[in-house]
């Protein structure tokens, strides 16, 4: 367990670190979080990371390491937020989640590093 969650912690250093976004560091994300997947599951993520819709890949990766997990997000130009929502935790008919996360790489960074942190958390 120390091995994952250290892995873990070095993944968000670099997820953090990153300036934006790049296939080196999506795929490992990728392979450190989803466990063994369908090919055609495989297949999606890479296309995402070949047309560079790094959101979509954040996304379907967010789907797989942490399924029934929801996340919300903020995408524009320059930096972006994330925020990922446990299942079934609503207060007076809003989700709360975990920590909200600016990235200044944009928000498909931002979805990887709340994520790592809800899978480091222990979720």
């Amino acid at each position: 367990m120390r091995a994952d969650a250290a892995r873990l912690g070095d993944l968000i250093e670099k997820v953090a670190a990153a300036p934006e976004p790049a296939r080196e560091l999506f795929a490992e994300v990728w392979f450190a979080t989803t466990g063994k997947q369908h090919p055609d599951v495989k297949v999606r993520f890479a296309l995402f990371i070949e047309a560079k819709a790094w959101t979509d890949a954040a996304l379907i990766t967010v789907a797989h390491a942490l399924p029934g997990w929801g996340v919300v997000t903020r995408t524009g130009p320059g930096s972006g937020e994330a925020k990922m929502q446990p299942p079934g935790l609503r207060v007076r008919g809003r989700y709360e989640g975990l920590e909200l996360i600016r990235h200044p790489g944009g928000a498909a960074l931002a979805v990887l590093q709340v994520m790592l942190q809800a899978k480091l958390a222990g979720h």
